[in-house]
């Protein structure tokens, strides 16, 4: 097991890892973008668990849902570890989509309950403080629609470049946050932050896959700053056994010809 204060990590997802053969550099923000169903989620468990086994603190703070709903899904994915983790406080996990709307919470969690920009960067800075993810640590951020509902897409940039500042660059902290792209707006939105960011990973179904009613994914490196990137769309579907990469190889259907009566 490598040490959790090397300079580069990796997601631990062997899908990833190909693609990004020595890691992203620790002191990354990276955003990881796709349409819904892609598997950004199940991506998120899987770096959220690669990271606690190599000695990471990990903050998951979940705008889209609540954190007894991310809870379970680790678990389903880990097993009873993740209690341990949980109980050792080496993975806190942030509620800050239910307590936003007054639900009473139903775990021991971390709550935001309210999402501005400068209050959500403060609250993720004395999060990181508390639970020992500043210096090597990761912070998982799903996503950041909720704030592109509320705010103008220029205050959230705004977020964001702090976010990179203080807590990737500051605190050396990895963050990983998601973007979720359903329409036209969206993939705008997308294509300004890669410039503001250090990765930038975007999901896909495999468009000739997807028509002919195939569930495979793809993910491609777009951007990471500093380490070598294998470029291109890489084939994968999700399955019992995780994320593993899929060979896909599709044959135009046969044309009917056509004959003159």
């Amino acid at each position: 097991m490598s040490s959790h204060c090397d300079s580069h990590i990796t997601l631990g997802i062997r899908v990833f890892d190909k693609l990004l053969p020595k890691g992203l550099p620790r002191r990354s923000l990276a955003i990881l973008a796709g349409e819904g169903g892609t598997g950004k989620s199940l991506i998120l468990l899987y770096a959220t668990w690669a990271a606690l086994q190599r000695g990471d603190h990990v903050a998951y703070i979940s705008l889209d849902d609540d954190a007894e709903t991310v809870y379970h899904a680790l678990k389903s994915k880990m097993g009873g570890n993740v209690d341990a983790y949980i109980g050792s406080k080496t993975l806190v996990l942030v509620d800050g989509y239910a307590s936003r709307y007054g639900a009473p919470p139903k775990g021991s969690w971390e709550r935001i309950t309210k999402i501005d920009p400068g209050g959500l960067l403060q609250s993720i800075r004395s999060i990181v403080e508390k639970y020992g993810v500043k210096d090597c640590g990761m912070v998982i951020i799903d996503s950041l629609n909720p704030l592109f509902l509320q705010y103008e897409p220029t205050v959230v940039y705004d977020f964001v470049n702090a976010l990179r500042a203080t807590i990737a660059k500051q605190y050396n902290v990895f963050v990983l946050v998601t973007l979720h792209t359903p329409t036209s707006l969206y993939a705008e939105i997308a294509s300004m932050l890669e410039y503001m960011v250090d990765a930038f990973i975007v999901t896909r179904y495999h468009p000739e896959a997807f028509e002919a009613g195939i569930p495979v994914r793809q993910v491609l490196v777009k951007k990471a700053k500093g380490v070598p990137v294998t470029h291109g769309w890489l084939s994968f579907m999700i399955t019992d056994k995780g994320i593993l990469e899929a060979k896909v190889k599709y044959e135009e259907p046969e044309k009917e010809s056509s004959q003159e009566s």
